[in-house]
């Protein structure tokens, strides 16, 4: 089963012109055990089956280096992160990152800070929070080199969760789909609102998978009012 899984994991990640050495290799199948034992507590993941999890968990989440390869990046934050998608694979990948995993729910609190014990990953921060809380925190705020919010909300929600804790010069990473880059397109006054220039669109494609990336620049500091109070920005985003 281990051998089988490594095989895949291999495979597909190749069609992103990535390798793994054989520690990540053994990192991706021991977070995918653990993924498969806690499921069976906890609602972590819809999806069950072993190259299914690979690939819409592991490898696109990989696929969020791409993008970023030739930028200076130290600090990342992953908001909403669930189970650790993308930030995880992204620091199996390249351990050099300080990691920030953001999320609001207690029980996924627990599985990743099991999961990093399992992994010995270090430099990995787990909040337990929400983003609305935690972007109006000066230790946070602004303070990050890239910010990931990976099927978190609509457009004109997230980037309000997440363009306050980029700091000047940094990046908010939009991931696209084919189905959704209009609601991108038609977010990009709120971009401006608080801080951003959308810099240009990435398409990526991986196993019939496309994924649109929007390298989202950050221009000029957030306006101190934003993020709204925890709900508002759901209940009444910027633009409808």
């Amino acid at each position: 089963m281990e051998e089988n899984f490594k095989r895949i994991l291999r495979e597909k990640v190749s069609e992103l012109n990535l390798s793994l050495d054989p520690l990540q290799e053994e990192k991706f199948y021991l977070y995918y055990m653990a993924l498969k034992e806690w499921n069976r507590k906890i609602n972590l993941t819809s999806l069950e089956g072993e190259e299914e999890i690979i690939l819409k968990h592991f490898v696109d989440s990989l696929s969020c280096i791409i993008p970023i390869r030739n930028e200076n990046i130290e600090r990342i934050i992953d908001i909403g992160t669930g189970a650790g998608f993308p930030g995880i694979p992204i620091k199996i990948y390249d351990e050099k990152y300080k990691l920030t995993l953001l999320e609001s729910q207690k029980k996924k609190i627990l599985f990743l800070e099991e999961l990093i014990k399992i992994l010995e990953l270090s430099d990995v921060e787990i909040v337990w929070d929400r983003a609305e809380n935690l972007g109006k925190d000066p230790r946070y705020r602004e303070q990050f080199d890239l910010a990931l919010a990976r099927g978190v909300a609509k457009p004109n929600i997230v980037l309000e969760y997440a363009l306050p804790f980029v700091k000047t010069g940094g990046i908010f990473l939009g991931q696209a789909t084919p189905n959704n880059l209009s609601e991108w397109e038609n977010a990009q006054k709120v971009v401006g609102i608080l801080g951003g220039k959308t810099e240009e669109k990435i398409e990526i494609n991986f196993d019939n998978i496309t994924r649109i990336f929007l390298k989202i620049r950050k221009i000029n500091n957030t306006p101190e009012k934003y993020p709204r109070r925890p709900g508002i920005p759901e209940k009444r985003p910027l633009l409808p």
